[in-house]
């Protein structure tokens, strides 16, 4: 629709994805190198005063600290490092910094390499510099949710969390239950509800190990018999989502969802909710949140009185099924024309004095305990992957194949890999890679391949194609181990990117080889 009003959209995206051969100009770094390229564009900005410095000025702290680190970050510079030729990073500078309004729709996955969480900070820098956000449309458009009137501190009771309770992050769930995460306390009993880990969490052969331990008391709540579940002691039957009163999170608009119980759950199967609430009254717990039924979990878990949810309550999406919260529209929506940013200084925070890495409070319950602690750099810049033929050339030598791991389209993660007509959709699990890759190795188009790494393996139908660029693999994630032999996240590292201890998922070399 964009494109039909006269927008120009450019993707950048390592290989040529389903967007990325719908836009008008396909840009394919390197894998992890967004935030040289991000770093080239404000130089070409900065040097070329394309700078709206009156938004600079009133709206943002740090101008004249990121200048000076901008400057020597050249789109020669880049070159070297994205594969992405000078002319064009200049080129794609200009027309962003002179075509009001300019959007940037930031993808999930851009911070899953070591050096992500700075190549978003460097992205974010952008449209402060050429005041984006004084335009209607401009600016970044990320997830949404944040924008919801989520009441996280209830949802999450951090104060009934005991002080000192050790933490171990999803990612290295492996290196948890195998020991090589020295933990004070080792892991004797896992629940898992809500995530299918040796599918979606990366070093999944040393979950898989961890899971077999015979010291492990192992509990699942799920729909079928998972990749997880196919370890677990006791598997909870799980309701399923028409099965119980709920409210969908958004991640891609500004509504809010009512999900209407349809129908009693079969047999023994409950909502997770009320596993929870079952086993907090038998373990004791009196406080009264733990005995509430999922409709007063909607009311308190919604901050109604937000000025978002001006006449909406639980009442009224019962009755309509949606509301859009209260943001403005897509006609005047200009939240951060005249700053008002969720910072302390309620501007773009270009440099961030004493800033120390944390992990957002959603995701670890809004507890304090725990956090990685260390200063960060004040500035953005580019951060190498911990794994590229540039960064690791010892490893390449061994590894020479970058790989990638984008969400498929006929799956949601893991979710319906497992239903025959989702999977003859979205075909037998396969990895893309170019030509002249393919010729080295002897493979042909439709062959079976090995793709592995020290870390593990999995197997793949070879797609020989020039979506891809030579020395880069893609294959996509949320197949089946027990369907397929092993799994995308087989040979991902478990290693955590630069801020937030986020996941690193496309920072790996692999190998392919005939199966």
């Amino acid at each position: 629709e964009a494109q039909k009003k006269g927008a120009k959209v450019v993707v950048i995206d390592s290989y040529a994805s389903k967007t990325a051969k719908e836009a008008d100009w396909h840009i394919a770094p390197k894998p992890g190198t967004d935030g040289a390229l991000a770093m080239a564009m404000m130089n070409v900005i900065i040097s070329e005063n394309l700078v709206d410095q009156d938004y600079v000025d009133n709206y943002t702290v740090g101008y004249k600290e990121l200048a000076a680190r901008a400057k020597t970050r050249t789109p020669e510079w880049a070159e070297k490092i994205t594969g992405i030729a000078a002319a064009d990073i200049r080129q794609l500078a200009r027309e962003y910094a002179t075509t009001p309004p300019a959007a940037i729709r930031m993808g999930i996955a851009l911070e899953r390499n070591y050096g992500g969480s700075q190549a978003i900070r460097a992205v974010t820098c952008l449209p402060a510099l050429i005041g984006a956000w004084r335009h209607v449309g401009g600016g970044v458009l990320q997830m949404p949710i944040w924008e919801h009137p989520y009441d996280f501190m209830t949802m999450c009771r951090p104060d009934l969390i005991p002080e000192g309770t050790p933490v171990v992050n999803i990612l290295q769930l492996g290196r948890a239950l195998t020991g090589e995460l020295n933990l004070e306390t080792p892991i004797k009993s896992l629940m898992v509800w809500n995530t299918n880990p040796v599918t979606q969490s990366p070093e999944t052969d040393k979950i898989v190990a961890g899971l077999q331990r015979e010291d492990l008391f192992t509990i699942v709540a799920d729909h079928f018999i998972s990749d997880t579940a196919a370890y677990a002691d006791i598997i909870l039957p799980a309701a399923m989502g028409a099965e119980m009163e709920d409210i969908i999170v958004s991640w891609g608009h500004f509504y809010l969802t009512y999900n209407a119980k349809c129908i009693e759950p079969p047999a023994e199967a409950i909502p997770n909710n009320e596993i929870f609430r079952r086993l907090a009254k038998r373990m004791g717990f009196t406080e009264p949140q733990f005995s509430w039924s999922d409709s007063e979990c909607l009311e308190h878990y919604i901050n109604w009185s937000a000025p978002v949810c001006e006449g909406i309550d639980l009442a009224y999406l019962r009755e309509h099924g949606f509301a859009r919260l209260k943001v403005g529209t897509k006609d005047d929506r200009a939240p951060h024309k005249n700053g008002n940013f969720p910072t302390p200084t309620g501007k773009v925070m270009l440099m961030v004095e004493g800033a120390k890495n944390f992990v957002a409070g959603p995701f670890r319950q809004m507890y304090d305990g725990f956090q990685p602690g260390q200063d960060l750099d004040p500035l953005p810049d580019y951060l190498a992957s911990r794994e590229s033929p540039e960064s690791n050339p010892a490893l390449a030598a061994k590894y020479p194949l970058s790989i990638i791991t984008p969400k498929s389209h006929g799956f949601l993660n893991s979710c319906y890999a497992n239903m025959t007509d989702k999977i003859k959709k979205q075909g037998e699990q396969y990895v893309l890679i170019h030509p002249a890759d393919a010729a080295m190795r002897n493979i042909a188009e439709g062959a079976k391949v090995r793709v592995f790494n020290d870390r593990g393996a999995f197997e793949a139908q070879a797609n020989i194609t020039k979506d891809v660029n030579p020395g880069l693999v893609v294959s996509p994630l949320g197949y089946w181990r027990q369907l397929n032999k092993g799994t995308a996240n087989s040979i991902s590292l478990a290693e955590f990117g630069d801020m937030g201890n986020s996941a690193s998922f496309s920072d790996n070399l692999v190998e392919v080889e005939l199966g």
